[in-house]
């Protein structure tokens, strides 16, 4: 649940920040899939308490392709967070919230799944 909530608040103080008329994305977010980018989305949340100040959160969100190269939230942001909200509650994702109930656990997760 406090995935859900700070995803929330990211998405609204990022929804001014959004950058539309920029694409640039790493091509690798093309080779995730849609579970693996929600995990590693929500791996990154848990992994700080100030996601938005964080370089491993802004270098997740440009893996699954949510943000340009700059680090600023792209046209996609918004989707992939009100689709990541819905992800988040379903009872299925209840094993990999445990997973990953702790920042290092959750750093450690990064570390395995996020492509360098």
């Amino acid at each position: 649940m406090k995935s859900f909530i700070v995803a929330a608040l990211i998405a609204l103080s990022l929804a001014g920040c959004s950058s539309k008329g920029s694409t640039a994305t790493r091509t690798a977010a093309t080779g995730l899939s849609v579970d693996q980018k929600h995990r590693l989305y929500s791996a990154a949340l848990a992994a700080s308490e100030s996601p938005l100040d964080n370089d491993t959160f802004k270098a997740v969100c440009r893996e699954i392709g949510i943000f340009d190269a700059e680090g600023r939230p792209n046209d996609r942001y918004m989707t992939f967070v009100s689709q990541h909200l819905a992800w988040s509650t379903n009872s299925e994702t209840e094993a990999f919230r445990q997973e990953i109930n702790s920042k290092d656990k959750a750093t450690e997760y990064i570390k395995k799944h996020l492509s360098q």
